[in-house]
């Protein structure tokens, strides 16, 4: 994968993120019915619950150490 992922393709991104054992490569923001977001990263290791998509990718900026 490339240093930026704008010159990356989405198969090339979901490829990188399915191998990526368990590095922190993508994380995601998923909303609920409940109007909460469950957030995840694909390093398989953490999970968080949010009540706002916002609050979701700040956990994840805060994961990834990139904050």
């Amino acid at each position: 994968m490339s240093d930026n992922v704008m010159y990356d393709s989405p198969t090339e991104f979901l490829h990188e993120a399915a191998n990526s054992g368990d590095q922190c490569v993508a994380q995601s923001v998923r909303p609920n019915d409940d109007g909460t977001f469950d957030v995840s990263c694909s390093c398989g290791r953490w999970t968080a619950s949010a009540p706002a998509m916002e609050e979701g990718l700040r956990l994840a900026r805060v994961h990834t150490g990139s904050h």
